[in-house]
């Protein structure tokens, strides 16, 4: 009995060996950077700018006050956002505003864990990072003479050196080496609609007429207004191209809307007001070719 219990734990141990040696080891996926929220998770944790106390919180709960991750330095104030991949987090402070209206921008890190923090570089008007790529931060920054203008500035994190890439426009969305952009203003109605390309360092315009723009699978969906002018009951039709702008398709001719939200390939989100402003949510099956009304927690901006 004892034999048998020693050679069983022998091919026991033998086999245990087997796995170790023989077993493929697993890659860990590197989480991609994505702005941050009080509502957004980024990897463990929900990270956000507190006013109040003028610094960032993390929390790995999306309810409750969190813990301050970093404050911002004596006579600076945090951004409104910041930008994390749940292990690194960049943000900007801001010093005070001069005569004309600028202040310098200092662009920092931290890690989540709370080590780490620096300041990376400085750049006029900076007001928040929207992406990032390998070993590059994209900012957006105002204009140092009109403040309804923002640009997309580069900074390389190694060095701090900073490069304007497209003017007026701001970055919505990232996937991978492509970013989407369009102007910043606030204003509602046609806008010009690029794709940057991070590789190559170019930016390319999709349409000038652009109401909404998301990436979906490995394309760009986008609504185009038909009339090109913005009112509570415009037309716009519904188009697709590649990450790099190119084969660009009709996907819908023509939808009447105030405005687009989430376009997919199989689905196209929007909104109607009326003369009182009462608005009314659809989502429209473009297989179907059919809409439908929906509530407006179902609807996807």
């Amino acid at each position: 009995m004892k034999k048998q219990k020693t050679l069983y734990l022998g091919l026991l141990s033998l086999c245990l060996l087997a796995v170790l040696l023989f077993a493929a080891p697993v890659k860990a996926q590197a989480a991609s950077f994505k702005q941050c929220g009080r509502t957004v998770k980024t990897g463990k944790y929900y990270i956000w700018t507190d006013s109040r106390s003028n610094s960032l919180r993390i929390s790995t709960s999306k309810s409750g006050s969190g813990s301050v991750l970093v404050s911002a330095a004596s006579g600076r104030y945090l951004t409104y956002s910041c930008l994390s991949d749940g292990a690194t987090v960049y943000y900007v402070e801001r010093g005070t505003y001069d005569s004309k209206g600028n202040y310098t921008g200092y662009v920092c890190k931290i890690k989540t864990n709370g080590t780490g923090q620096a300041t990376l570089g400085r750049l006029k008007n900076a007001l928040c990072p929207t992406a990032y790529y390998k070993s590059n931060l994209y900012l957006d920054c105002y204009d140092t003479t009109d403040a309804t203008l923002i640009h997309t500035y580069r900074m390389a994190v190694n060095t701090g050196k900073t490069k304007r890439t497209m003017k007026n426009a701001s970055v919505m969305e990232q996937n991978g080496r492509y970013l989407l952009a369009m102007p910043n203003s606030g204003a509602v109605g046609p806008r010009r609609l690029s794709v940057y390309d991070c590789k190559k360092g170019k930016a390319t315009t999709i349409t000038k007429k652009a109401g909404s723009a998301n990436f979906s699978g490995k394309k760009i969906y986008y609504s185009e207004y038909v009339a090109g002018e913005y009112s509570s009951s415009s037309t716009f039709r519904i188009r697709s191209c590649s990450l790099s702008a190119k084969s660009k398709k009709t996907v819908v001719k023509k939808i009447k809307a105030t405005n687009t939200g989430m376009l997919t390939s199989k689905y196209a989100y929007y909104i109607t007001s009326d003369s009182r402003g009462k608005i009314k949510y659809y989502r429209y099956d473009i297989k179907k070719k059919k809409a439908a009304k929906i509530k407006s927690s179902k609807y996807l901006a």
